[in-house]
Parts: structure tokens; sequence; C-alpha cells
């Protein structure tokens, strides 16, 4: 919170709680329309996805199945947290 002059207006200024200004926070701020708050991610994945039945995150777990991989558990995680190094979906996330 910012103060003015002793008498004078105050001016309030909300900071996220890491401290920063409104909408300058990677994790606070709000995703992209289409986007959910909350997405779906895999260990071994690229993308994020909106919906944890989504038709190529579970494609994707089929495929590595197939090919002997390990089949990694599907994660609820931040958006923010997951747009940091991952792409989102072509198919869930528009």
């Amino acid at each position: 919170m910012t103060k003015g002059k002793p008498g004078g207006n105050t001016q309030m200024s909300e900071r996220c709680i890491h401290d920063f200004e409104p909408g300058q926070c990677s994790l606070c701020k709000e995703p992209p329309k289409g986007i959910n708050k909350i997405v779906y991610v895999t260990a071994g994945g690229m993308s994020f996805h909106n919906d944890p039945k989504c038709r190529t995150l579970n494609s994707g777990q089929d495929d590595a199945e197939s090919k002997g991989l390990n089949i990694h558990p599907i994660t609820p995680v931040k958006w923010a947290v997951a747009n940091e190094t991952r792409r989102r979906c072509r198919n869930c996330c528009w």
C-alpha cells in the first residue's frame, strides 16, 4: 500500500502475494481466453490441457504405453506454472 502526503489523498496500490503489481506476476495473472486457471500435465508431456480427459492427452498416454515408455500420472497445475515450459494443447485449449 502506498500513502500520499500527510493530510492528502491516500493511494491504494494492491500487490499480489509475490509483491508484484497487478498483471506483472506470472504466477498470479489471469490466463488468456480459452485457458483454465488449472490445467493438466504429465511429466513426460510437452503440452498442457484444459481437460484431463482430452483425447490428445489420452492419445499421448496410449502412444507412450504402446512404445513401452513410462506412463506418468495426469496432474493438475496452475496455468502460469505449466505455461513456463509447455505449450497449449491444440485440441482442448482454444
